[in-house]
């Protein structure tokens, strides 16, 4: 059994490796986000690039230094979460964050805190994480993009049922021609399990969890998110999860239109920065934050900067628009996918 009172170690293969620790309740959340790569220390070497302190906000402690000596603190909330992000250590790696949380924190610590920390440190390295899934075959990838709710997990679903293997949901890490897989849960409704099919595969308990947080959501009218978390092999027990696919065509959900219409690179990498900006959440204004109150630009350079390098990776990918697939029928959603299979046959 996974013991939450000692440091947790990840590798996210190879990019950003990471040390969290502190309390049980939040590093539990990052362990169910991150699971998938979880390493034992004992296992080889490590070269931390960052250090995670997760406390309760109780024990927060406002320092007494001047704004423009570390450490380096935000105050932050959402909704019932409330939480202070302090930078401690940021001139040389492990870069050492502590996060002081209350209960309602651990809804938000993994995805608005440790994830955009991971994709800030991975930039230097020359990985872009985009807010997006892979579609991959035959060890090719089409890249669709979009912003939460968009339907990029309707669209994987459907795919993966045809037999196709997997390469990410949530990010895709592009680098050098590549996308690279980025392995996290699902996260389901009642729908997406009916029309994927994929429920079958899950127990009777499963399946009612799955329904109660829907439920739950809709009582809420959508005010916290609580969709089920589900691991991919949960869904389909036999599923072939990759490790890189050669990127052959990128995909913006947006608009209303139901066919794919070229768009440029330009256009494109304007989507996909807009997009991971959003999905940066508050992380956005620590880093310019840091750059006030440290006096260095680099830090709120990071999105320019990751415009210009995905513009690098898109310049010769074939790229289009395609509308809300959120809206899409079952029908419109297997055509769809029918020309994308066909733009991986290029």
């Amino acid at each position: 059994m996974l013991d939450l009172s000692k440091p947790i170690f990840f590798d996210i293969d190879g990019i950003c490796q990471l040390k969290v620790y502190g309390d049980p309740g939040l590093v539990k959340a990052v362990w169910n986000e991150l699971k998938f790569y979880r390493v034992e220390p004992e296992a080889g070497p490590l070269t931390l690039d960052l250090e995670l302190e997760l406390a309760r906000l109780a024990d927060f402690v406002k320092n007494a230094n001047p704004n423009n000596m570390p450490p380096f603190d935000f105050p932050d909330r959402h909704k019932l979460a409330r939480w202070v992000v302090r930078f401690e250590r940021l001139s040389q790696p492990a870069h050492r964050i502590r996060f002081y949380g209350n209960f309602a924190s651990r809804l938000v610590v993994a995805k608005q805190i440790i994830e955009p920390a991971i994709r800030w440190l991975s930039f230097p390295l020359g990985f872009i994480f985009v807010h997006s899934t892979c579609l991959c075959r035959e060890g090719r990838g089409a890249l669709v993009a979009g912003p939460g709710g968009s339907g990029k997990t309707r669209l994987l679903l459907r795919w993966l049922a045809q037999g196709s293997p997997f390469l990410s949901d949530d990010y895709t890490i592009l680098s050098y021609g590549q996308a690279r897989r980025f392995i996290t849960p699902l996260r389901l409704g009642v729908r997406l399990v009916r029309e994927s099919g994929a429920g079958k595969n899950l127990g009777a308990m499963r399946r009612a969890g799955i329904y109660g947080r829907t439920a739950l959501r809709r009582l809420l009218l959508n005010y916290a998110k609580l969709q089920a978390k589900v691991e991919l092999r949960e869904l389909f027990p036999q599923l072939k999860i990759l490790e890189t696919a050669e990127l052959k065509a990128a995909i913006v959900i947006e608009g209303a239109s139901k066919s794919l219409s070229e768009i440029q690179p330009q256009e494109m990498a304007e989507k996909l920065s807009g997009i991971n900006q959003e999905e940066m959440y508050g992380f956005a204004k620590y880093l310019e934050g840091l750059s006030a109150r440290t006096g260095d630009p680099s830090f709120k350079e990071f999105f320019p900067a990751q415009k210009e390098r995905m513009l690098n990776f898109l310049s010769s990918i074939p790229c289009f628009r395609i509308g809300v697939a959120r809206n899409f029928t079952v029908a419109e959603i297997d055509s769809l996918l029918e020309k994308i299979s066909g733009l991986l046959k290029q």
